[in-house]
């Protein structure tokens, strides 16, 4: 565990990047999701901006503001862009993205005290 949160730790900035382009790759795509994609579509938004900002918000612990600040308009912005690419702004999405934002900084401070960084 210690290994992985190294290179998470060391390597922040490329996943954070990586991990960007992905989400805007899916964002813009127009797909027509089965019911099951629907249900669960809330928890993939919490889930893929959890992993977006965990890395920033492990390797650079006091800007959690600027963080949270950061991700939200990112997501935000992918919103309101959306509607030009045969998809709908959705502020539950917007919400969505926001927990998963704070469940990073949450867990990356709880693994930053158990770990010790």
């Amino acid at each position: 565990m210690k290994y992985k949160l190294n290179f998470i730790y060391n390597n922040w900035l490329s996943i954070t990047i990586i991990l960007s382009v992905v989400i805007i790759i899916f964002s813009f795509i127009s797909v027509t999701p089965s019911s099951t994609v629907q249900d669960t579509d809330k928890y993939l938004h919490t889930f893929a901006y959890l992993s977006l900002s965990f890395s920033a918000a492990f390797r650079k612990p006091t800007n959690h503001i600027f963080i949270f600040s950061y991700f939200f308009l990112f997501g935000l912005t992918i919103e309101l862009i959306q509607p030009y690419f045969d998809r709908y702004f959705d502020l539950f999405d917007v919400l969505a993205n926001s927990i998963g934002i704070l469940l990073a900084i949450t867990f990356a401070d709880l693994y930053r005290k158990y770990y010790s960084y």
